[in-house]
């Protein structure tokens, strides 16, 4: 099993490129994709799609950045999905 697969939090992003931006489709993934190599956390998932795994704190931080990344360079918009490894203490609806 992948440690990706272990990490605390895993979110996968997919960079929905405009046509109508001043910057080429690939400029706009790419901006996504330095923003997640930057935090370090970050693995290519597919050809738009950039994923990040960590402690859960990180990876929201992260993921803020390439979404603001990818909307700065001119994406039309970003798909987003974030899961939780095993058991969470602040999900299990109990105190």
């Amino acid at each position: 099993m992948p440690g990706y697969n272990r990490a605390e939090l895993t979110a996968e992003l997919k960079v929905l490129a405009s046509s109508d931006s001043e910057r080429a489709p690939q400029e706009q993934i790419e901006a996504a994709r330095e923003a997640a190599g930057d935090s370090g956390l970050a693995r290519e998932a597919g050809p738009e799609t950039t994923a990040l795994a960590g402690e859960r704190s990180e990876v929201l931080e992260a993921m803020l950045k390439v979404i603001e990344a990818s909307l700065d360079a001119g994406a039309h918009a970003v798909q987003v999905n974030v899961e939780t490894e095993g058991d969470s203490p602040r999900f299990d609806g109990g105190d």
